[in-house]
């Protein structure tokens, strides 16, 4: 690599970790310092200290997020050594996403008992995930296909990045909201549909489930108050 290219590489490299760091950083803002007023006591303060905590675990799960999204970018630019303008878009694409995350992580902490910000959390975290992926198809996958010896080795690295950005979103919604991914699923497209509603065959369909599995979800989410089961008209 010529030490032009490798000049360029090194100033997105470090764009992109100023990102990273501005944003991991806004995450903390969150968390709001007490304000104890005129009853400045150790028990006014021990339990406004308490009701920050939620708004502390939402820092910490958005922190390490964001650290598995940095990872996922270091490991990618460990394996590439030059790259075109459609991937330094993508990565521009990624980094918009990873500047959002502290406003999804903000309403989190505020609304964290309601089923539309957890959704809405994970959501984010997903769309940043997409991104990511599509910036390794375009960095490392795309070119693999000109240079077959470093092919196999992208595509485990992209299944190693996926399955950690799976197991942090399925960590957030049970945790956060007592979700399973599928149940995630679920909702989510039963909030896409115009008319809020679904048969189970499509939703199977769309989420690659057992219609079994899938009956068994819904009964889940429809003892939570989450869905309605209903038979449809035309049957």
């Amino acid at each position: 690599m010529s030490s032009q290219a490798e000049s360029a590489l090194g100033r997105l490299i470090a764009f992109s970790d100023g990102i990273f760091a501005v944003a991991i950083t806004l995450l903390v803002l969150s968390i709001a310092v007490p304000d104890l007023g005129n009853n400045q006591t150790n028990a006014n303060l021990q339990g406004r200290l308490l009701d920050s905590i939620p708004s502390i675990f939402s820092f910490v799960i958005s922190f390490v997020v964001v650290g598995i999204f940095w990872l996922s970018h270091h490991r990618l630019f460990q394996l590439i050594r030059e790259y075109d303008r459609p991937t330094l878009y993508a990565n521009l694409f990624f980094l918009m996403t990873i500047c959002f995350v502290p406003f999804p992580t903000a309403i989190l902490t505020r609304y964290g008992q309601l089923t539309t910000a957890v959704v809405f959390y994970s959501v984010s975290m997903a769309f940043g995930g997409l991104t990511l992926a599509l910036l390794w198809w375009l960095a490392a996958i795309r070119p693999a296909h000109r240079k077959p010896q470093r092919r196999m080795g992208a595509y485990f690295a992209l299944i190693e990045v996926s399955s950690l950005l799976r197991h942090a979103v399925e960590q957030q919604l049970r945790e956060a909201g007592d979700l399973s991914y599928v149940q995630f699923q679920l909702l989510a497209r039963l909030g896409d549909s115009p008319t809020g509603s679904h048969r189970m065959t499509d939703l199977a369909d769309g989420v690659v489930y057992s219609r079994s599995g899938l009956t068994y979800q819904a009964g889940l989410l429809e003892k939570a108050g989450l869905v309605t089961r209903a038979p449809a008209p035309e049957d």
